[in-house]
C-alpha cells in the first residue's frame, strides 16, 4: 500500500483537486443537517481566500484525500484584539475521516504557525457539529460566540478561541458572554442572518 504524503500545497496540485476533497468531505455534513459555507467553493475562491494562508494537503497515489489551511486575520473583537491564526478549509475525504489523516495535516500546519509567532487561534463551525466542538474544547479551545450565519445557510456558527499562553478571561465571563450571543442570536435571528418575521410585526 503506498505511503501517505503530507505536504504544503505545490503548484503542481491543483486549487480543484482541493475544493474537489473539500466538497466531497462536507458530504457527510449535509446528511447530518447542516452544509458549511465553505463546502461549494471555487478554485477561484479558494486562491482568493488563501492570499494571507496556506494550504496543507495529504496525498495518496496523487489523490488530495484531505486538506486543512490556515490564515492570519486581525481581529478587533471583544474576545481578541489583535492578530489571529483563523483555521479555514478543513476537509478529509469521508473513507479516510476518523484516522490519522486529519492529525497529519494538524501537526504540519502547527509546525508552519509557529513561525509566526502568533499564539492565538480561532475556527467556526456549526452548532450542529457537535463532535468538533466537544473535541476542540478538551484541546483547550474556548466557546465565545455563537451568531447567525452570516453565508445564507440554515445553521448557527460557533466560535471558538484557543489562547497558548492561557485564556485571559475568567471561564464564568466566557460562560455569560457565550450564551448572551446566543440568546439574543435566537430570539432575534433565524440561522440565516434575517430579522425574525415574528419580531417584524410587533
Amino acid at each position: 500500500m503506498s505511503e501517505i504524503q503530507y505536504m504544503e500545497k505545490p503548484d503542481w496540485v491543483p486549487w480543484k483537486d482541493v475544493c474537489d476533497c473539500i466538497h466531497e468531505a462536507n458530504v457527510v455534513n449535509d446528511k447530518r443537517g447542516f452544509h458549511m459555507p465553505f463546502a461549494d467553493i471555487t478554485p477561484d475562491e479558494i486562491e482568493k481566500e488563501l492570499e494571507q494562508g496556506k494550504c496543507f494537503i495529504a496525498l495518496l497515489d496523487g489523490k488530495v484525500i484531505g486538506t486543512g489551511s490556515y490564515r492570519i486575520r486581525n481581529l478587533r473583537k471583544w474576545y481578541r484584539w489583535g492578530k489571529t491564526v483563523y483555521y479555514c478549509l478543513d476537509g478529509i475525504r469521508p473513507e479516510y475521516q476518523g484516522t490519522d489523516v486529519y492529525f497529519g495535516i494538524a501537526e504540519l500546519r502547527n509546525e508552519s504557525i509557529k513561525e509566526s509567532g502568533i499564539k492565538v487561534f480561532q475556527f467556526h463551525t456549526s452548532e450542529k457539529n457537535k463532535v468538533v466542538i466537544k473535541l476542540n474544547l478538551k484541546y483547550g479551545y474556548k466557546l465565545v460566540m455563537l451568531k447567525p450565519n452570516a453565508e445564507k445557510y440554515e445553521y448557527y456558527s460557533v466560535t471558538m478561541l484557543k489562547w497558548k499562553d492561557g485564556c485571559p478571561f475568567p471561564d464564568w465571563f466566557l460562560k455569560l458572554m457565550f450564551n448572551s450571543s446566543k440568546f439574543i442570536s435566537k430570539t432575534f435571528f433565524t440561522p440565516d442572518f434575517r430579522f425574525r418575521p415574528s419580531l417584524r410585526r410587533l
